[in-house]
């Protein structure tokens, strides 16, 4: 069954409940429908009950289907990198398409590969940690791939399988190279930004600010429109290469929207992400994520000019990904890293919908090749590539990048923290509520924890990232004494999964535990603080009376205290404060946007140390030193 939206107002004054309890239902039960042969009664159900709410349903000329590859590995831990992994994460072709560049986000590395014979010519150090995004020159000679976690850019020479790295702060992500080889673009995650460099000189020509976490990135063919997928805001912004102005925003209800691809008339987009459910409780883990893609113009209508709802349209679509167009064949190739999948859907969501299974451990990025005949996905915790025909859409040969040297030891960790087989449902994972560590910026009413917050308070989601196992207690109660403790509680409590083994539990706390933070963007050269930081930090370990709860003491445990924001004698547990620049909004409801409405907005009984004490100049400065904390 295929379902999308049509736009008919604001999605938010109809009866979004209803729609979705209908959509997980149907999504549910799928199989048992299609399996009786009733195919008809669903359609006429859900027909009745989304056309009064302005919804289309088509019927499928086939059920789903899930073909099989032709290497297809076992389902769950059986296909990961257990004994080294490089981590491939993005792939790019040149424009002839002889070689292929992957990022091997564990390595440090760029793999080179021959796309004939499929062998691994050269890995090239990137300079960096944690590669993400890369692109490749149109002659061929030359990449850029962006360092995330360290915080650079590497300008790779693909003929002398050399490397130049310069410093570019804020996690940047995405990469794209222009038609005539001169500039290149790079998404600044945690800054919202597209810094512009020259191919030639590696400098910094330019850059425009975008919505929140802008990460995947595409460029039209002419090289006049730059798009960008800004994840935690849900919105794709549209930019003018020529002026660097922004041309327009789409908006859209979801958030983690880590997929974007233009189509060939450098307007309409096709973006993938996720909706969150929570102006609800969390009774159920059915229903708590939608996974979702939306067909976007500039300042089109918040749903786009269609809303797909992937979980009813393919299978095992949790965590979409990355997303590549083939125009000429009205396709879509979308991976879901949570559903180790590949999902090919019609471009406009009124035809079948194919899955190719367990295509590896964690799917992340994909290319489709420059003859059209082969889609390259780059599966981060398997060590490989999978080539995929796209005529038959099954995995026709697999490419292992070789041996690691680095990577491998949190595999297991890594891969229950990304997947949605341990959850009810398989819907989301982890990385669904903490996109690569980090905080997906929304509040939920959790009812499966019993503490004074109660089961209709919101719960602002924190970042994992600061090796945070070093650091307990747990939640903004503090209920939790162990990370294991928190883990497990969440396994059976949000995700209403199977208990997990001892050993599981282990491996998900010991990588959550150590999830380091990326350089800090806002801090000198060198990760010196700034003059006005250094003034802050006087003011926040003495006139503003900061430490006495905000301790940055090793070993010592925060004391929990009340601070206006619950009702009163409802203490919470002060958070870190290590990368709170890039984990808004803030306080326990999320009720503050910025670090400064905490005190502007949130501190009218002046509880919250002795901030209200501060002068305008002093505030700023104190906010200058926990921004780079």
């Amino acid at each position: 069954m295929q379902v999308f939206y049509r736009q008919v107002g604001d999605y938010d004054k109809i009866d979004a409940y209803s729609v979705h309890s209908l959509a997980v239902w149907c999504s549910g039960e799928r199989k048992r429908f299609l399996s009786m042969n009733v195919r008809s009664v669903v359609i006429l159900i859900s027909g009745a009950a989304l056309a009064a709410l302005g919804f289309t349903v088509s019927a499928p000329r086939r059920a789903v289907a899930a073909l099989p590859s032709a290497h297809a590995p076992a389902a769950g831990p059986g296909f990961l990198a257990l004994k080294g992994n490089r981590g491939p994460f993005s792939v790019a072709f040149s424009a002839d398409g002889r070689i292929a560049c992957v990022t091997e986000f564990d390595e440090g590395a760029v793999a080179v590969i021959d796309a004939t014979s499929g062998k691994v010519l050269e890995h090239i150090s990137t300079g960096g940690l944690q590669p993400t995004g890369i692109a490749v020159s149109p002659d061929g000679t030359k990449a850029v791939a962006a360092n995330s976690l360290s915080g650079s850019v590497a300008f790779l020479d693909l003929q002398k399988h050399s490397a130049v790295t310069v410093p570019q702060p804020g996690a940047p992500w995405g990469v794209a190279i222009s038609p005539q080889g001169d500039k290149a673009y790079i998404t600044v995650s945690q800054l919202d930004l597209v810094a512009v460099y020259d191919m030639a000189t590696h400098q910094k020509t330019g850059e425009v600010h975008c919505g929140r976490h802008p990460r995947a990135l595409d460029l039209s063919a002419d090289g006049a429109t730059l798009v960008t997928a800004n994840l935690s805001a849900g919105s794709v912004t549209y930019i003018n290469t020529q002026d660097l102005s922004v041309r327009g925003e789409g908006a859209t209800p979801a958030v983690n929207l880590r997929g974007v691809a233009l189509y060939p008339d450098s307007r309409t987009v096709f973006a993938v992400g996720q909706r969150a459910q929570n102006e609800r409780p969390t009774e159920t883990a059915v229903g708590i994520w939608s996974n979702q893609a939306f067909i976007q113009v500039p300042n089109g209508p918040r749903n786009g000019i269609q809303n797909l709802w992937l979980d009813l349209m393919g299978s095992d679509v949790a965590d979409p990904d990355s997303c590549v167009l083939d125009a000429r064949s009205n396709r879509v190739f979308v991976t879901c890293s949570g559903g180790d999948s590949l999902n090919v859907l019609p471009l406009r969501g009124d035809g079948d919908t194919v899955t190719v299974k367990h295509i590896g451990a964690q799917p992340r990025g994909l290319a489709l090749s420059p003859d059209r005949r082969s889609v390259w996905v780059a599966c981060l915790l398997s060590n490989k590539i999978a080539v995929v025909d796209t005529e038959t859409l099954k995995v026709t040969r697999e490419i292992p990048l070789g041996q690691a040297a680095k990577g491998g030891q949190d595999i297991e960790g890594r891969y229950l923290f990304g997947t949605a087989s341990i959850v009810k449902g398989e819907q989301f994972s982890c990385n669904s509520c903490h996109p690569d560590g980090g905080s997906d910026g929304i509040s939920w009413k959790f009812v499966h924890v019993p503490d004074a917050l109660g089961k209709t308070t919101d719960r602002n989601v924190k970042g994992l990232r600061g090796h945070i196992g070093a650091d307990p207690p747990y939640r903004w109660s503090g209920r939790d004494a162990t990370l294991s403790q928190f883990i497990s509680e969440e396994a059976t409590g949000l995700l209403q999964g199977a208990p997990l083994t001892p050993q599981q539990t282990s491996a998900l706390a010991n990588y959550v535990g150590t999830l380091p933070l990326s350089a800090n963007p806002f801090r000198e050269p060198g990760g010196k603080l700034t003059a006005t930081a250094e003034r802050g930090k006087g003011l926040f370990e003495g006139k503003g009376g900061c430490a006495a709860c905000h301790t940055r003491v090793a070993g010592k445990q925060a004391q929990k205290a009340w601070v206006g924001t619950t009702p009163e004698g409802v203490t919470l547990l002060p958070p870190r404060l290590d990368g709170v620049y890039d984990t808004d909004p803030y306080l326990h409801n999320g009720s503050a946007r910025t670090l400064e409405e905490i005190f502007t907005l949130r501190n009218s009984r002046h509880l919250h140390g002795k901030a209200h004490l501060l002068s305008d100049s002093e505030m700023k400065d104190l906010l200058e030193y926990v921004k780079e904390m």
